[in-house]
């Protein structure tokens, strides 16, 4: 038993409120500073398993799964060894759960010019030739997109146009 503030509770008890306060804060203010930046985890999807959310999560979870099994009279190092496998079950989902809801659901903004070919799009500054214009194409990636187009003929504002290949940075295109 610890005594914090004339209250006794248990040390998994304090470890529970302690990274539970941990959260609240990072809920409110978001990530606080840059943990672990020289640590290695070999992961690069985005969300490091060590980040202060798992963390705190892992810490909540120990000391809850630590206290139910000390409250229930278990062995303290089987309590210990549960409550740590658990809290690792419990970060794991964590890490999953926020993996799968913020990392995997960013849409991807980069546009590959040469699966634009055969797309259509609309002139949004005139091209003359041997002068580049600009045209704009609708895609699923990141909607309405600009791009450098270059044509053979002179293409006036607001004429529809068909991406022909790719040239350099720019798309060649001709009017429908």
């Amino acid at each position: 038993m610890v005594a914090v503030f004339g209250l006794e509770m248990s040390g998994y008890t304090l470890i529970m409120l302690i990274f539970f306060i941990l959260l609240v804060v990072v809920l409110v203010l978001g990530d606080i500073g840059d943990f672990g930046g020289d640590v290695g985890t070999d992961v690069d999807t985005g969300l490091s398993p060590i980040s202060l959310p798992i963390l705190g999560a892992f810490g909540t979870a120990f000391g809850a799964f630590g206290t139910l099994f000390e409250g229930l009279n278990y062995n303290p190092a089987l309590t210990a060894i549960l409550a740590a496998g658990l809290a690792t079950l419990t970060a794991g989902g964590v890490w999953l759960l926020m993996f799968n809801v913020f990392v995997k659901a960013q849409a991807e903004t980069r546009v590959n010019l040469e699966d634009l070919v055969g797309f259509k799009g609309q002139v949004s500054v005139p091209i003359r030739p041997g002068q580049p214009g600009q045209i704009v194409v609708i895609t699923e990636a990141r909607g309405r997109t600009l791009l450098q187009a270059i044509a053979e003929d002179g293409i006036g504002t607001d004429e529809h146009v068909i991406v022909e290949s790719i040239v350099g940075n720019s798309v060649k295109v001709r009017k429908l």
